[in-house]
């Protein structure tokens, strides 16, 4: 298929599929994860975090479930930009978790090593 935009290596891929589109509205408790109204599925718009037509890709990780009216106001604004627009603070992602070293007890290795 010829491209007239010059991107062939680009995801032609837009918007999530149906059962995409579940698994995402379910995740967000049916509701915008920008305002928080309530909507049903026919009612949810898939935005991206970042735009689609600024090299976004179509995942999960990059997407999230909005109103139509909060799509429109992101625009192609990235989350983080349109979450400060807001006046809310973007999500942070949650820190990796530490393996935590296991603490001896004081004493106890010269308690062992004293019959030695």
């Amino acid at each position: 298929m010829f491209n007239i935009w010059g991107d062939d290596d680009r995801d032609a891929k837009r918007t999530l599929g149906t059962r995409d589109k579940q698994i995402l509205l379910q995740r967000a408790g049916r509701k915008c994860e920008n305002c928080g109204k309530g909507f049903i599925y026919e009612d949810m718009v898939v935005g991206h975090k970042n735009a689609w037509s600024k090299g976004g890709s179509t995942t999960f990780r990059n997407s999230v479930a909005l109103c139509s009216r909060c799509n429109k106001l992101q625009g192609t604004y990235s989350w983080a930009t349109f979450q400060r627009k807001q006046g809310k603070a973007p999500a942070k992602t949650a820190p990796k978790k530490r393996k935590r070293r296991r603490k001896e007890p004081e004493g106890l290795l010269e308690s062992l090593l004293k019959g030695w």
